[in-house]
């Protein structure tokens, strides 16, 4: 069975010596995580965006934070990522000063003007997916994934009503312009109607009884509510394109807006009521105006490529704001005519390969739509659209001179595409299933392929001349990696092996071992003479000269997805899968844990060294790549850590020789915060070298949960950066929910239990 799968990457990466003297924009410098100096893309978006009510401000939700735009001209004002998480909904106060945030995590107020956190609203039991402010005084609606609306008020932070009676998540509220109602729309295909004063249930407007979810909308003089129904899944029979109207007197139907051609997924009003703005769900890349005195469609938007999450009115009427999750754009329209005035560009998804050089450097990402983007890493402006490929692009690579791009795709195909001109010139066709991993030889001549047929291709890039194909892998492949001379292929993959190749005649080298249960990663020092597999939950490192075993390294707790090895070969970093949103790096002589890298707020996809080792790129699907600055670690003994307490985070200096002395017992130790949500450390201590495993254990002692910890010296294992981390996820990456919950410790012959509590 093909198994689960993030984007795998050909990576390279040229970096200059003068990198701070690159001419980035100062927005790639706002909001870093500790120890990054530089992030390139905004994040893709991933909620609604909003215009404040005095016309100032354009704020757009995204993965990492949220943006603020100056209303008027496009241009960045702020980033909020105090609480850097992904962001979902985000709605102003009538006059202007504040912003609530609803996150995957509590309901926030920030003040507007001057970006700080002000408030945060605990309550609800999962993450906040709309909010509203009511355009009478301060109150705030907060609709969740636990099914629940919850009013607020502003000033105080208290919760003043629940609404309880949807039976699913909650994904749009919107208050009356008196404020007195409120409308909810919700997964459970209802829209539920609300008075703000007491909390009781007015009205249930929908069909229950079939799956769906519905965006909700007053009309400034608040005599009408729009609704629009979209489907939950592929194949659910359900109206399409359809915008129902309500008279909010009677609750009557009205009428029924049709003329998008799949689902509707927003809807906003203008501020005079005489238009209403839809926003086309799946598989309806129009935004449409409609006429609400003539309830007649006045005009069409194209643009957007597929999947608009939000539509917003400037607060003069004049101007459209609309946001695509699936391009990562925001257009702006002029809502009069029609017309196109400007796209806010920057955000983006799943950053594909990074690559610097001494005269240029490129940024290579693929949006949804499958086009792929290249970027100037520097500045951070869109250089140019790849489109055309056919088949989801699984692989990208980027010649030594950039003049080319490989996409490898789901259709076995590789495209190969002219940087400078965006046209495509070759098609190379051969292996029999998905392209899986793709990679250039250090002088651009050949191109190394692999993926579901288990086999590797070696192409001439100047013919597209099939020049080898290589057999004996015993399972697909997800890796590639040349030598740095070019005369050695590594692949590997689901087989757990590694097979080295020589690349100038085809033949087989020899086989590395054994590596289960598959090969996701393989990085070479610069020298060629080592390189580190990662998989499973392990790295491992090969003599790449003699196919001698170095070092294995038992580290991650989680599956690890991919490795990469410093130049001089004396540190690894590596990362796991999409829901460890970190990097760790690692001793290659002790094996030692050095540090971790935090401040992601999507999976990892790829990581690099710059060849002076003092940089190191992690790319995300949070839509962004950071920079890391490793000048300032020139003792790898001692280490700046950057650890959580009391919910801030300080800087504290750790010495391996002193962390690690033996205690007199080993001993599981409570673990910390507890309760907790959504995640917790497990501290121990060993009184001599053991195999550590932790296993979290259900109240029925279902096994929830395996930490393989691995080998360790004895040692006392209770600070955030060497105790066990739990992220408060089963085995399939799903949050547990909240309860009792058991861990149970095994060291060598030594094995105890204790109790943790996940709550609020």
């Amino acid at each position: 069975m093909r198994k689960p799968r993030l984007f795998k990457l050909s990576l390279l990466i040229i970096f200059t010596l003068a990198l701070q003297a690159s001419s980035a924009q100062d927005y790639t410098r706002w909001g870093l995580p500790g120890g990054a100096n530089m992030r390139i893309g905004k994040g893709e978006i991933s909620g609604n965006i909003a215009y404040s009510p005095n016309g100032a401000l354009l704020a757009v939700a995204t993965s990492i934070g949220i943006w603020l735009y100056d209303a008027n001209t496009g241009a960045e004002v702020n980033l909020l990522t105090e609480h850097m998480r992904r962001v979902y909904s985000v709605a102003f106060s009538h006059d202007s000063s504040m912003l609530a945030v609803g996150y995957h995590d509590p309901l926030r107020l920030w003040d507007a003007g001057s970006g700080k956190h002000v408030r945060t609203f605990e309550g609800h039991d999962s993450s906040v997916d709309c909010v509203a402010f009511s355009r009478v005084g301060f109150t705030i609606a907060s609709g969740s994934r636990d099914s629940t609306i919850r009013l607020w008020d502003a000033r105080t932070g208290a919760s003043t009503h629940t609404l309880e009676g949807h039976s699913d998540d909650v994904v749009s509220v919107a208050f009356s312009p008196d404020g007195f109602t409120l409308a909810s729309g919700s997964e459970d295909d209802t829209i539920r109607l609300w008075d703000v004063r007491t909390g009781e249930a007015i009205q249930t407007l929908g069909d229950s009884s079939r799956r769906g979810s519905y965006a909700v909308a007053f009309s400034p003089d608040g005599l009408i509510l729009a609704g629009a129904r979209f489907p939950n899944g592929f194949g659910v029979p359900s109206p399409r394109g359809r915008i129902e109207l309500w008279d909010t007197r009677t609750w009557e139907h009205v009428q029924t807006l049709e003329g998008h051609n799949a689902t509707v997924g927003c809807l906003a009003f203008s501020p005079d009521g005489n238009t209403l703005a839809s926003g086309g769900g799946w598989y309806d890349e129009t935004v449409r105006l409609w006429d609400t005195r003539t309830l007649t469609q006045t005009h069409t938007l194209i643009g957007h490529s597929l999947g608009i999450e939000s539509v917003a009115f400037s607060s003069d009427g004049s101007t459209l704001a609309s946001a695509s999750y699936n391009d990562n754009t925001v257009r702006l329209w002029d809502a009069r005519t029609g017309e196109h005035i400007q796209t806010l560009e920057g955000h983006a998804d799943n950053p594909l390969f990074l690559r610097y050089s001494p005269g240029a450097s490129t940024l290579v990402t693929r949006r949804n739509d499958n086009t792929i983007h290249l970027w100037d890493a520097h500045t951070g402006k869109h250089r140019r659209a790849i489109v055309g490929n056919i088949g989801w692009v699984n692989s990208v690579a980027l010649s030594p001179d950039e003049f080319t791009l490989a996409c490898g795709s789901e259709d076995g195909i590789i495209r190969l595409w002219d940087t400078r001109s965006g046209e495509r010139f070759r098609t190379l066709a051969g292996h029999r299933g998905w392209i899986g991993t793709i990679a250039f030889s250090p002088d651009g001549a050949v191109l190394a392929s692999g993926g579901g047929d288990m086999m590797v291709r070696l192409w001439d890039t100047r013919t597209g001349a099939n020049l080898h194909t290589l057999q004996g892998n015993k399972g697909e492949i997800d890796s590639i990696a040349f030598s740095p001379d070019g005369f050695m292929i590594a692949s590997g993959g689901a087989g757990g092996k590694v097979q080295a190749w020589d690349a100038r005649t085809g033949k087989r080298l020899m086989i590395f071992g054994e590596h289960k249960p598959w090969i996701n990663n393989i990085a070479f020092s610069s020298d060629g003479s080592t390189f580190a597999a990662g998989g499973g939950n392990t790295i491992v490192l090969w003599d790449a000269r003699t196919g001698g075993h170095l070092t294995t390294f038992s580290v991650h707790r989680t599956p690890v997805h991919g490795v990469a090895l410093s130049p001089d070969g004396l540190t690894v970093a590596s990362y796991g899968p999409y829901w460890d949103r970190t990097v760790r790096l690692w001793d290659v002589s002790t094996g030692q844990h050095l540090q971790t890298l935090e401040g992601h707020t999507g999976g990892i996809h790829y990581l690099a060294f710059s060849p002076d080792r003092t940089t190191l790129a992690s790319g995300s699907r949070d839509g962004t790549i950071l920079l890391w600055d490793l000048r300032h670690r020139t003792t790898w003994g001692e280490i700046k850590r950057s650890e959580p307490v009391g919910g801030t985070r300080r800087s504290t200096e750790l010495s391996p020789s002193a962390a690690s002395l033996a205690p007199t017992q080993t001993a599981l130790l409570p673990n910390f915060p507890n309760p907790f949500n959504p995640e917790t450390w497990i501290p121990y201590q060993l009184k001599r070298p053991a195999h550590v495993t932790l296993a979290i254990y259900d109240l029925n002692g279902g096994k929830v949960r395996t930490l393989a910890v691995g080998h360790q010296p004895a040692g006392i294992y209770r600070s955030p950066g060497r105790a066990a981390y739990w992220d408060g996820r089963n085995e399939q990456g799903e949050t547990v929910g909240n309860g009792v919950y058991f861990y149970s410790l095994r060291a060598g012959d030594y094995s105890t239990t204790r109790k943790m509590l996940v709550g609020k």
